[in-house]
């Protein structure tokens, strides 16, 4: 069984027709739903996605709904932002310059010695020296 952990990037591009990334995100979720992965998301992805789509234009309600939904995926084992994985994603992200959030889900990775999936070019580049990186279309070129 693959074991992920899926950056909050990957679910509201799926979300928004108009995001970079949008077909892409939308096939590897369509994936995740049919095979049923392991993931290990940081609770923080619930409010990222939230507010990444009511600062872009969601409906607030809609947008609350569906971060509560992606925290409701099969198979998820949400990872609390504790003071250990706070210490860790801080030492990560210091080392690898990365966004607080970024490292939050570096170090999520790591945790469980998961694939991280994201959009965003610097946590692929930069986080790959410790866990595998890819994208969604990446990913689903290792499966297809």
């Amino acid at each position: 069984m693959r074991l992920l952990t899926v950056d909050s990037s990957v679910f509201v591009s799926a979300a928004r027709t108009s995001e970079v990334g949008n077909a892409e995100s939308t096939a590897f979720l369509t994936w995740v739903r049919n095979e049923r992965p392991r993931l290990f998301l940081p609770t923080l992805i619930m409010a990222e996605v939230a507010t990444a789509l009511s600062r872009t234009g969601s409906e607030p309600g809609l947008a609350h709904e569906y971060a509560m939904a992606v925290g409701q995926l099969p198979n998820t084992v949400l990872v609390a932002l504790d003071e250990g994985l706070a210490r860790e994603s801080a030492a990560l992200g210091a080392q690898h310059r990365l966004r607080g959030a970024d490292a939050v889900y570096l170090a999520s990775a790591a945790l469980f010695a998961a694939e991280l999936i994201t959009l965003d070019r610097e946590q692929l580049e930069r986080g790959a020296g410790i866990v595998q990186t890819l994208s969604p279309a990446g990913f689903l070129a290792t499966v297809t």
